[in-house]
């Protein structure tokens, strides 16, 4: 029989199926929006509107908290993180294009998805440990969560 994931194993694998789901959608948008945008701006609008997305399923998925309390706080501390990301893309996506001139889609692509794989590490850490981090810092049981965990 096999056991349940707890605690942070529980919300790592919760972070990983939300970065694919979100990962997918982030690239087809870039994917969409580069030729009628250009590159930083095709990457710019797919990640804030991926990273709104993304806070929101890990809030649900990774972290349990499924009521409204603190939704516009813990979001705005996503689209915060979401900064961190687009940094790190922008600057790589920059980089690429400076050594690289004629850098296909493909190129772009990969280059955002390396930088994205390191601005997830990034983003799953300032999520546990400073949006969501009530939740590591509630007494365990149902009683502790349910203020935060109701509908």
């Amino acid at each position: 029989m096999p056991t349940r994931l707890t605690g942070i194993w529980a919300q790592v694998a919760g972070f990983l199926a939300v970065g694919v789901v979100c990962t997918v959608a982030s690239v087809a948008i870039f994917a969409v929006l580069r030729p009628l945008t250009g590159v930083q701006w095709a990457n710019l609008i797919s990640l804030v509107l991926t990273s709104i997305l993304n806070t929101e399923l890990n809030r649900r998925h990774s972290f349990g908290i499924h009521g409204r309390r603190y939704w516009l706080r813990d979001h705005r501390r996503g689209l915060w993180v979401m900064l961190l990301a687009l940094g790190l893309t922008s600057g790589s996506l920059w980089l690429l294009h400076t050594l690289l001139p004629e850098a296909s889609v493909l190129d772009e692509l990969l280059t955002i998805t390396a930088a994205n794989v390191l601005a997830a590490v990034t983003r799953f850490l300032l999520l546990r440990y400073w949006i969501f981090r009530r939740i590591r810092h509630a007494a365990p049981g149902p009683a502790s969560a349910a203020p935060e965990h109701t509908a």
